[in-house]
């Protein structure tokens, strides 16, 4: 879908209600707001429309009063940052360099949230690239296919000189339109564990630069060797990999204090419920060291409930505790 030849036009009164509140998920101070998809795209591009272009209740005194109080939520929302998660369906990839490892996401296109809401880039001579080697790239490029691939974006509303609104409300005000900068990109895998981070300043993960307080190793859904989710006791059973990598992290945080990311951990299940064989099927932490000494702490731990032969991929997760 394109949107310069598009009308443009009011958006009619069923658009114009603000989001569910379980949609819209407001933020600490310095930190993004949720917009949990396109009703609540449509709210903010409600909140952000020019106070001269709303109808205000009342006589000329109320009427004055409700029109300065929108204009000051306007300018905070001008000024906020907002993340949201855009579905499989809803980007693409526009190529992968081979010679840099980059795997560059597709700013031609929309980011389409849902039926009627799409944010578009301010720019796109620079589109953010994820620094992947080539058989991880062909795996997600796959996944995303598959629908199992999302992109989660940290964006601001983008100033334009040409429109006072920072939305577009076209087809009659069915379709509304954010023009955005583009803060920050992850690729989130099915189980929502981020797979590939923003490989540069201007398009990096917001966490970038900031030293982990609280090291953790949280262990996500693991999955049988076929791909199927465990029973939640069977799942449970993987809980002591998080103590004995948790060391691996902490080391490496001595020199490298901001390292966070996802490993995802193929194991299988030796005599006595101890684990062998281990080893990384994906990694966006980017460090061989950690990864040697996860695969080595992987094989000394030992599992209860689990039969001898099975095979297992097992996610970690590696942040801070306070994070999510």
């Amino acid at each position: 879908m394109t949107f310069d030849n598009d009308p443009v036009s009011q958006p009619p009164a069923e658009a114009t209600k603000p989001p569910a509140l379980s949609r819209v998920q407001r933020s600490k101070p310095g930190e993004a707001t949720s917009v949990g998809g396109a009703e609540a795209l449509v709210g903010l591009c409600e909140s952000l429309r020019d106070e001269t272009a709303k109808d205000f209740p009342g006589n000329p005194v109320e009427q004055a009063k409700a029109s300065a109080a929108h204009a000051e939520r306007r300018q905070a929302a001008l000024d906020g940052s907002y993340v949201t998660v855009v579905p499989a369906n809803g980007f693409s990839f526009r190529s992968y360099q081979i010679g840099e490892r980059r795997l560059l996401l597709d700013t031609d296109r929309t980011f389409v949230l849902g039926d009627g809401a799409e944010l578009f880039a301010s720019s796109r001579d620079t589109p953010p690239g994820f620094s992947l080697e080539p058989d991880l790239a062909e795996r997600l490029l796959g996944e995303r296919s598959d629908g199992r691939l999302s992109l989660r974006l940290v964006f601001r509303p983008a100033h334009s000189e040409m429109r006072k609104d920072a939305c577009m409300w076209l087809s009659g005000g069915h379709v509304v339109k954010m023009e955005i900068d583009v803060v920050a990109a992850a690729l989130l895998g099915a189980d929502g564990n981020v797979v590939g981070r923003g490989d540069t300043g201007e398009y990096g993960d917001p966490t970038a630069g900031i030293p982990v307080r609280s090291p953790k190793v949280t262990v996500k859904k693991p999955r049988d060797h076929l791909g199927k989710d465990l029973p939640d006791a069977t799942a449970g059973a993987f809980a002591p990999l998080s103590g004995s990598t948790l060391p691996c992290y902490q080391r490496v945080l001595i020199v490298r204090p901001a390292l966070r990311g996802t490993l995802v951990l193929a194991v299988r299940v030796g005599s006595g419920g101890k684990l062998d064989d281990a080893r990384v099927e994906i990694s966006s932490l980017g460090d061989d060291a950690v990864s040697a000494c996860v695969i080595a702490a992987a094989n000394k731990t030992t599992l209860s409930g689990l039969g001898a032969g099975q095979r297992f991929s097992v996610p970690l997760q590696f942040g801070s505790a306070e994070e999510r």
